[in-house]
């Protein structure tokens, strides 16, 4: 498996369109901190919508996509950035080359044991780093729970990537490098309008799930099966899904260079 299999399973765009409150923020929480002229290095960009609302205020992005497909949609979307093929572990840029790095819905996939040391390393002394990640509230947790029953039955744990926002995670994540480490709590909408609607951004709108449906073997019915009934019962009288998912805007920063 590598990451080009898994996010050129399926096209990106109905999944990045959800996500665009969240990246939203991203860039916001970003822009409080810095200024025009900053250098600002997006991990796992997407198709650009952090990277081109930081670009609409004057900063220098670097934005950092490993999935080919993704990365050449990104670019032909949004002019102006450094389009990097790296990923979150070996960016190649130099040390204290960023004054913020930034991620919508990216980094939380990274391999937390190694990855911040490689965001603590190219950021500057007092460089902040923005990302968000999901939380085990709502929608997107509980559909996770219900896959994860079906292809890891007994498996009591959660993916790496649904906990950063667990009490002291984060901080524990990052704190070989980074320090202040915050967790702001925010809902994201989550809405079909219809069951089928739904299945079909699973099969063909969410490339992780596509993904997760084409290697699924023998237990794709089941997990089909799964996916139905978590939308079905969350489907109201007239047929439509409104939901909403729980993620995390978590924010750090390096330490100060020392007087």
């Amino acid at each position: 498996m590598s990451v080009d299999e898994v996010w050129s399973a399926s096209p990106y765009a109905p999944t990045a369109r959800r996500l665009r409150p969240a990246s939203g923020l991203t860039a916001r929480r970003v822009l409080d901190a810095v200024g025009p002229g900053a250098r600002v290095v997006e991990i796992g960009a997407g198709h650009g919508d952090t990277t081109r609302a930081l670009l609409a205020a004057g900063l220098e992005v670097t934005a950092v996509e490993p999935a080919r497909r993704m990365r050449e949609t990104g670019a032909a979307l949004v002019h102006g950035a450094t389009w990097l093929a790296a990923t979150g572990e070996a960016t190649g840029l130099p040390d204290g080359s960023a004054d913020a790095v930034a991620s919508s819905s990216g980094s939380m996939f990274c391999d937390p044991s190694h990855d911040p040391a490689e965001w603590a390393r190219i950021l500057r002394p007092g460089g902040l780093l923005v990302m968000t990640a999901w939380s085990e509230d709502g929608f997107l947790a509980e559909m996770t729970a219900r896959m994860t029953a079906v292809l890891a039955p007994g498996e009591d744990s959660a993916p790496p990537h649904m906990t950063w926002c667990r009490p002291g995670v984060a901080a524990g994540r990052l704190g070989a490098g980074l320090e202040d480490v915050r967790v702001k709590h925010h809902q994201l909408e989550w809405r079909f309008a219809t069951v089928e609607e739904g299945m079909e951004y699973y099969r063909s709108g969410s490339p992780t799930h596509a993904w997760t449906l084409a290697h699924a073997g023998e237990r794709r019915p089941a997990l089909l099966d799964a996916l139905r009934g978590h939308l079905e019962e969350r489907a109201g009288a007239d047929g439509t899904i409104r939901e909403s998912t729980g993620y995390g805007l978590i924010t750090a920063r390096r330490a100060p260079a020392p007087e």
